[in-house]
């Protein structure tokens, strides 16, 4: 987690550093006149429009400064003035700029959840919350069958593809049964069924194919097999147990019914 954000800091650092290390060069090499140009940009990515109106502001009256330190430059002084106008105008975008850099990186980092409207506030950690509690709401079954699916996606093997479409067939007979029964028997899956198609996939398209990389892969088919199988005699398990039950139930109906001299 990061300072503002929910991200890591390292994406923090990164998009500060992008923020403020362009608006600081373009300020320092146009003397503030281009800078507006680059703040549209940042201020457009996540739709804030006041920060172009302020950069106008301050561009109009470092342009104003700028004429006249140009008048003093072709006068034959000392060219002092330029520079110190180019370096006070890079301070003061850049400071300017950072004041507003957690509200950038908290809106940077909400579009990727909402569609952000133009110069309305948000809160950011209102919504993050919001976003956990409804992810913490989605079901396993929900999130383990979108995962899989996502992976589909990305394998090209065949039989890789038919055992991830039977355990999907599986999960959703299971879940017809009862659903807190799947709960408890995705707890004993899920993890190992995902960790093992991320690094199939990791293997299959990000590696060579050595002799030791097929082999690890080989291994990973075996595995995804074995969790097939698992889930296909968890399903009999439970099928067993209703039909034990039926047949209990039924005997003690029929006891009931001769007992009372009905049949």
């Amino acid at each position: 987690m990061g300072w503002f954000t929910d991200r890591s800091k390292s994406w923090e650092i990164k998009e500060t550093v992008l923020l403020l290390g362009v608006i600081g060069i373009v300020s320092f090499l146009s003397l503030g006149v281009l800078t507006p140009f680059a703040v549209f940009f940042f201020g457009n990515r996540v739709r804030i429009s006041h920060w172009l109106k302020v950069s106008f502001f301050i561009s109009s009256i470092y342009l104003v400064f700028l004429i006249l330190a140009l008048f003093v430059f072709v006068a034959g002084e000392n060219p002092v003035s330029i520079l110190t106008l180019n370096y006070i105008s890079f301070y003061i975008y850049v400071v300017y700029l950072s004041i507003y850099t957690p509200e950038y990186l908290q809106r940077l980092d909400l579009k990727n959840y909402i569609n952000l409207e133009k110069n309305k506030e948000y809160s950011y950690h209102t919504i993050i919350k919001q976003m956990h509690d409804v992810r913490s709401d989605i079901s396993n079954k929900t999130s383990f069958i979108t995962n899989l699916n996502r992976f589909k996606r990305s394998i090209v093997s065949q039989c890789m593809i038919i055992e991830i479409n039977e355990i999907l067939r599986l999960i959703e007979v299971i879940g017809v049964n009862n659903l807190n029964v799947t709960e408890v028997i995705l707890e004993r899956h899920v993890s190992t069924i995902e960790n093992v198609l991320t690094q199939y996939i990791e293997l299959t398209t990000n590696y060579h194919q050595s002799k030791e990389v097929l082999d690890s892969i080989a291994k990973l088919e075996e595995l995804i097999k074995y969790a097939r199988i698992a889930l296909e005699n968890e399903l009999s398990m439970i099928i067993e147990s209703q039909v034990l039950s039926v047949d209990g139930e039924a005997s003690v109906y029929l006891s009931v019914l001769k007992g009372r001299g009905f049949v």
